[in-house]
């Protein structure tokens, strides 16, 4: 068995700068300092797993397709201050992982959602492989089988799989949830959905009609007639061209291979003092002066 770790780069990233704040002179540092040290502990606890960081590129064709998609980034000055803050940061971080080993990925044209569906539609066809995800990203729920389970950024004990997946999220299968997630919208994204149904009206209205799908040709058959103005919506040809638009943007499922052009791999080269050097230059003494506790579940696990 072949064991693979997929890390949200990002995700994590951004996660750990919100924590309580540090300083390297005039430069925030709690995004690297938390990133690490929330990695050794997940490489120390699973031993024998592989471990990949997937980072964002920019998927242009979102924007084609829909120019507001995540227009609201720049907008809250506290939000943009972290951004900057996180920007800095991370040359540090991508530093540090490489001296540890860390296998690093950033393909220009697909964001870090795109390349785990990517490598999970690749992996998991080989029922012998067994793929975590790691994230706080809950798009990342559409690509769970029998073989991926995804892991919880903030909770490593909140893992959701094929075998808990209603009890977590109420829908029958990661495909529900994806067209559940289509239906809703997603405002985080400037991403609106389909228009009156939402986070407790979507799986409801899965569970009653099986798939967006199942219900169009229900509709058009003549079998059901809308009855709930969001159900005429839906079945509208506006309803169905925003639902469309939603599954083409949020869907992970169906990757276009990237041109290897765009693909940038960092396979990382374990070098304890070139970690080191990172740690003393962002003053992580507490790590720089037990580099050998450090790092031992790093050597060799790559």
């Amino acid at each position: 068995m072949a064991r693979h770790g997929l890390i949200d780069g990002n995700s994590w990233g951004h996660a750990c700068n919100h924590a309580t704040k540090l300083k390297s002179g005039d430069m925030e540092t709690q995004a690297v300092f938390g990133f690490l040290n929330r990695l050794r502990n997940v490489v120390a606890n699973e031993p024998g797993r592989t471990f990949q960081v997937l980072w964002d590129g920019r998927a242009q064709w979102r924007f084609d397709l829909h120019p507001d998609y995540k227009s609201n980034r720049g907008n809250d000055p506290k939000k943009l201050a972290a951004k900057e803050s996180y920007a800095r940061q991370k040359p540090f971080l991508v530093r540090a992982l490489r001296a540890l080993g860390v296998r690093q990925l950033t393909v220009a044209t697909h964001e870090a959602d795109d390349m785990a569906g990517y490598l999970v539609d690749r992996l998991a066809s080989d029922p012998s492989n067994d793929i975590n995800l790691y994230t706080g990203d809950h798009d990342w729920l559409q690509l769970i089988r029998e073989n991926v389970e995804w892991v919880d950024t903030l909770d490593r004990r909140n893992v959701i799989t094929a075998r808990n997946f209603f009890d977590k999220t109420g829908y029958k299968t990661p495909f529900n949830f994806l067209e559940g997630k289509c239906l809703q919208g997603d405002s985080s994204d400037v991403v609106p959905g389909v228009g009156g149904i939402g986070e407790k009206g979507a799986p409801e209205f899965l569970a009653e009609f099986g798939s967006v799908r199942r219900f169009w040709q229900a509709v058009d058959s003549g079998a059901v007639t809308p009855k709930k103005k969001a159900h005429e919506r839906l079945a509208s040809p506006e309803g169905r061209t925003v639902y469309r638009r939603n599954f083409r943007l949020m869907q992970l499922l169906r990757v276009q291979k990237p041109d290897p052009s765009t693909v940038e791999i960092d396979r990382g080269a374990f070098d304890k003092s070139a970690f080191q050097d990172v740690c003393f230059e962002l003053g992580f003494s507490s790590i720089a002066n037990n580099v050998d506790h450090f790092i031992r579940p790093f050597i060799g696990a790559q």
